[in-house]
């Protein structure tokens, strides 16, 4: 009689079983946040480790957010440039490539996804200040250029200077100056002095 029971439990396990092993699932690339929406500013659902496999229901369009269930029945929005797919034998970012991997493209409706996944949460009494609040949506993730290697600063050239003290010289420290073409008294030399003649 308990054989007879477990036979179609065991074929109903049989055929869910291979569709399960075939369904592809992404993971986060690093630790990330649940949010009740599509946008940073939603309430956080839970906090999830880098390595956690959910299920992609689907993304808003642009790929920018994607709707994701957690293994332990949580549902919510996690930034899709923080999940990888499988996808031609590589991990990638379904930012980049949810179009190419082909998944759906949906639309978040707060009234209908909070009610269905988010009764009894701290924040479901609050649908009205978060249906009207603007949200930011996180840009998309841009790498600067690299940086040019600093060149050496520019060597400017200089006004000429005198002969004799200038340019960051000290007067020797017994005080004698070294001759420079002007008298002790620092008026002119007389006519005829040590200055070059012209030529």
């Amino acid at each position: 009689m308990i054989r007879i029971r477990l036979i179609p439990l065991l074929a109903a396990a049989c055929l869910v079983f291979p569709v399960a092993a075939m369904a592809q699932q992404a993971f986060t690339s690093k630790p990330v946040n649940l949010r009740a929406g599509p946008a940073r500013d939603y309430p956080l659902v839970a906090q999830l480790a880098p390595g956690t496999p959910v299920s992609v229901a689907g993304c808003i369009n642009g790929y920018s957010w994607c709707d994701v269930t957690l293994p332990d029945g949580n549902r919510g929005w996690v930034y899709a440039q923080n999940l990888n797919y499988p996808y031609q034998g590589n991990q990638v970012p379904l930012i980049n490539y949810g179009s190419a991997i082909g998944l759906p493209i949906v639309v978040f409706s707060l009234g209908t996804y909070w009610g269905r996944y988010y009764r009894g949460r701290p924040w479901y009494g609050q649908q009205s200040h978060w249906a009207h609040r603007p949200h930011r949506p996180r840009p998309p993730a841009v790498r600067p250029p690299p940086r040019p290697h600093p060149r050496p600063p520019a060597i400017l050239p200089g006004k000429p200077r005198p002969p004799g003290l200038g340019g960051g010289q000290r007067p020797p420290p017994n005080g004698i100056r070294p001759p420079s073409g002007r008298p002790p008294g620092g008026g002119r030399p007389p006519h005829g002095g040590n200055r070059p003649q012209p030529r």
